[in-house]
C-alpha cells in the first residue's frame, strides 16, 4: 500500500490512511489522512471522532507536546484500520484541540513500513517483501 506525502506542510509530511472504529463495531469511521511521527509516543485523534464512534472514554489524562506544554485529553480503546491490516483496541489519545490523527509508535512499531523522502511516498510493506528484506539480515 503506497500513500503519498501531504504537501499540508513544508517539508512534506508522511502519511497513511486510516480509518477508525470502537469494539468492532460497524461503521468505522470516515478516512483520515494520518500523520506517520516516529517521535510520537502514543497514536491521538480528535476527541470529536471518539465520540462520533460513541466509544467509551478510558481515563482522563494529559498531552505534553514537544514544546513542553501540556492539556488534557481522554484515553479510548479504539480499533485501526490501515489498508486491509486491522488493530484492535490501540491505546489512543483524543484530543479537543487537535482535527489530524497521528500514528505515534504505540501503532508505528507493529508496521513494516518504509518511508521514502526522495518518491514522498509512505508504503505498507507486504508479507513477501518483508520476509526478503528480513533474510537479507541473516
Amino acid at each position: 500500500m503506497k500513500t503519498r506525502y501531504t504537501q499540508k506542510y513544508n517539508p512534506p509530511v508522511p502519511v497513511l490512511r486510516v480509518r477508525l472504529g470502537y469494539a468492532g463495531n460497524q461503521p468505522l469511521s470516515d478516512s483520515y489522512e494520518a500523520i506517520v511521527d516516529t517521535g510520537a509516543d502514543a497514536t491521538i485523534v480528535p476527541e470529536e471522532v471518539a465520540r462520533k464512534l460513541k466509544a467509551t472514554p478510558l481515563n482522563p489524562g494529559q498531552l505534553l507536546t514537544q514544546w513542553g506544554d501540556s492539556h488534557p485529553i481522554t484515553i479510548y480503546l479504539l480499533d485501526v484500520q490501515i489498508g486491509d491490516l486491522v488493530l484492535p483496541g490501540v491505546v489512543v489519545a483524543a484530543d479537543a484541540e487537535t482535527d489530524e490523527v497521528v500514528l505515534g509508535r504505540n501503532i508505528l512499531n507493529k508496521l513494516p513500513l518504509f518511508l521514502d523522502g526522495p518518491l514522498q511516498q509512505t508504503d505498507l510493506l507486504d508479507d513477501e517483501t518483508v520476509k526478503r528484506l528480513r533474510a537479507r539480515q541473516d
